[in-house]
């Protein structure tokens, strides 16, 4: 029997998976041609907010020592 019903396709990024290399580079590949968040995250079937934590985790380290482990 076949059932027309259901789709065989699957995700294209599994929900809670962390972002592959490939899609990293994706993200930051396609920001720079000036695509929006929510279209980067259509693309690659993950949420706006994974796509955003990971453009935020691209920005170079901060210049404050605060918080820094001191070295005796």
């Amino acid at each position: 029997m076949d059932c027309r019903d259901y789709t065989t396709s699957l995700p294209k990024h599994k929900k809670g998976a962390h972002l592959t290399q490939e899609e990293q580079m994706a993200i930051r590949v396609l920001q720079a041609l000036k695509y929006s968040i929510h279209a980067i995250a259509r693309m690659l079937g993950c949420s706006p907010g994974a796509v955003l934590n990971e453009l935020r985790r691209g920005t170079p380290p901060r210049k404050s020592n605060r918080g820094s482990p001191r070295i005796l």
